[in-house]
C-alpha cells in the first residue's frame, strides 16, 4: 500500500474538484488524437464495423472509448497487441483478473488438458468443482460454504437474495458510488455518489424500493439509516471504497459496518471481487480485518477464464442457498454453465500458481513502484494530481471524477467535462503505448518488471509536459 494517508487522499481529492481541471495544451491534444487515427486505422475500421452489428460498436465498459475503442489481436505477458500491430504495455490486466501475467503457461496447459481430456462443460458435477472451492476457502476462512456462479454480478444478485431469506427482511443498504454488478436492484448510485437513479433506464422505480444507499465512510448516516429502516436485511460494501478505491476507504470504515451490522441481526456482504488476491491473498477482509456474512467473488477467481465467480459465507446463512427445485424456504440460484470443469480447473491452479509464484506480492511492490513515482512526477509538474495503491491497483486522480458532489449543483455541472478529460488522458496514454482502466486506473501483474514501471513513469512524464 502507497504510504498516503486517507486524510491526505480526501484533501488532495477536494483540492482538484475545487479548482478548475488542468487541461492539455490545444496542440499537444491536437497531435494525439491526430496520431490515435493515423496509428490505429484497422481498430478504426473494425469499430465502424462493429457498431452496424453490435449496440454501440463495443460490448465492455472497459474497453477504451475515445476517440474510437482500440480493437486487441493477442495479448502476452503484460503486453497487449492490437489489430494495428502496436503493443501496448497492459495495465487492463482484463480489468484485473491477471495476476501472472497473460497466458501464463503453467495455467494455460492445465486448462488446454481439462478441455481435451475431460471436456469443458459437463452439466453435472465434476470433482475440480470441490477441489477450486477448497482452494479458495483456504485463503477465505469466512466462507464455510461455497457455490460458484459465472459473473460478479450474479453473485451479488444471488448474495441479496440469500440475505432476505436468511434474514426475512427486505431492506438492502449499499454505499454510495460503489459497483455491484448490473443486475436490477443494484444498478442503483453507482459509479460517482449521489447519482441514485440516473443509470437505471428500463428498470421499473419500484424495483428500487427496498435498496437505498449510505454515502461513503459516513457511518453516523448509516447508523441513522439503520433507526429508520429498522429492519435491514444487509449492507453491501467494496472493501476499497467505491469503484475499486476510486472513492478511498475510511481506515476502520469496514470494521464499523461490520460492528452495526452484527448489533442489528443484519447481515455484511463484502463484494470481493476486485479485492480477492489482488489486494491481498485474502482479499479486502484479510488486509482491513473484517468478517462478513457472505462474501462475493468475480472474475478474480478462475484468472480471467469466462464463467467464473463464487458466493461463500457462514454455513447457516449459505444454508438458504438450493440449487434447482427443492422443498422449504430456498433463495433459487441456478445456472448451466455454473461450475463448469474448465472454469473451476482454471480457479483451483490460477489460486495455486498465484500462491507459489508469490504474484501478489510482487504485483503489489509494482504498483507500489509505479504510485509512488508518479506522486514525484506530478509534484516536479507542479500538478494537483496524485496516486495511491490498495495492493496491486493504482488510482491515478487527475479530473477527480469519483470525488464530485452531485448534491451541489456547480460540481455536479463538471461531470460531462472531467468525464471527457479522463477520455483525452486514455489517449494521451495510448499514445504512449499504455493501455488503462478508463484513463485512471493501472492493474499490475507480477511480470511488471521496475523496468518497465520505470520506463511507464518515463512516459507519463512526457504527458505531464503537454499540459497547460
Amino acid at each position: 500500500m502507497s504510504s498516503m494517508k486517507y486524510e491526505d487522499m480526501r484533501a488532495k481529492i477536494e483540492n482538484i474538484v475545487n479548482q478548475p481541471i488542468r487541461k492539455f495544451k490545444t496542440e499537444e491534444l491536437k497531435g494525439i488524437i491526430n496520431r490515435y487515427h493515423k496509428n490505429h486505422p484497422k481498430s478504426k475500421a473494425a469499430y465502424e464495423r462493429a457498431k452496424k452489428i453490435i449496440p454501440g460498436g463495443v460490448e465492455h465498459n472497459l474497453a477504451f472509448n475515445h476517440p474510437f475503442p482500440l480493437t486487441s489481436k493477442r495479448v502476452y505477458e503484460c503486453y497487449m497487441e492490437t489489430i494495428d500491430n502496436i503493443v501496448l504495455t497492459d495495465y487492463l490486466m482484463c480489468g484485473g483478473p491477471i495476476i501472472l501475467g497473460h497466458q501464463y503457461k503453467p495455467l494455460i496447459d492445465k486448462v488446454i488438458e481439462v478441455i481435451q481430456e475431460l471436456g469443458p462443460c459437463h452439466g453435472i458435477t465434476n470433482e475440480y468443482e470441490y477441489m477450486a472451492a477448497e482452494q479458495l476457502q483456504k485463503y477465505f476462512p469466512s466462507c464455510k460454504i461455497i457455490r460458484w456462479l459465472q459473473s460478479g454480478t450474479e453473485a451479488d444478485m444471488l448474495a441479496i437474495r440469500i440475505a432476505r431469506t436468511f434474514t426475512n427482511r427486505k431492506w438492502i443498504i449499499k454505499i454510495g458510488g460503489s459497483y455491484h454488478g448490473w443486475s436490477d436492484q443494484l444498478v442503483y448510485d453507482m459509479h460517482v455518489p449521489g447519482t441514485k437513479l440516473l443509470e437505471s433506464h428500463g428498470i421499473p422505480k419500484n424495483v428500487f424500493k427496498w435498496t437505498d444507499s449510505s454515502p461513503p465512510n459516513d457511518i453516523e448516516t448509516l447508523k441513522q439509516m439503520f433507526k429508520e429502516k429498522r429492519k435491514v436485511a444487509a449492507v453491501i460494501i467494496e472493501p476499497m471504497g467505491g469503484e475499486s478505491g476510486s472513492i478511498p476507504v475510511k481506515p476502520g470504515f469496514n470494521k464499523e459496518v461490520e460492528e452495526l451490522c452484527h448489533e442489528n441481526k443484519t447481515l455484511m456482504i463484502s463484494d470481493e471481487v476486485v479485492c480477492a488476491f489482488r489486494l491481498s491473498m485474502q482479499g479486502g477482509q484479510g488486509y482491513f480485518d473484517y468478517t462478513p456474512d457472505i462474501s462475493v467473488f468475480g472474475k478474480i477467481v478462475g484468472h480471467g477464464f469466462p464463467s467464473a465467480a463464487a458466493i461463500g459465507g457462514r454455513a447457516d446463512v449459505m444454508s438458504v442457498c438450493a440449487g434447482g427445485v427443492s422443498g422449504g424456504k430456498k433463495a433459487y440460484s441456478g445456472g448451466t454453465l455454473a461450475a463448469n470443469p474448465l472454469t473451476c480447473a482454471a480457479a483451483y491452479y490460477a489460486m495455486k500458481y498465484v500462491e507459489e509464484t508469490n504474484a501478489s506480492e510482487k504485483a503489489i511492490k509494482a504498483a507500489t513502484r509505479l504510485s509512488t513515482g508518479l506522486n514525484k512526477l506530478f509534484e516536479d509538474y507542479n500538478l494537483p494530481w496524485f496516486s495511491y495503491n490498495y495492493g496491486a491497483t493504482v488510482h491515478f486522480h487527475t479530473s477527480c471524477l469519483f470525488g464530485l458532489d452531485l448534491g451541489d449543483s456547480q460540481q455536479a455541472g463538471e461531470l460531462p467535462k472531467r468525464k471527457d478529460f479522463m477520455g483525452e488522458m486514455g489517449a494521451a496514454l495510448v499514445d504512449q503505448e499504455l493501455i488503462s482502466v478508463a484513463g485512471s486506473r493501472f492493474y499490475t501483474c507480477m511480470l511488471h518488471t521496475n523496468e518497465i514501471i520505470d520506463e511507464t513513469i518515463q512516459k507519463i512524464d512526457k504527458i505531464c509536459q503537454k499540459i497547460e
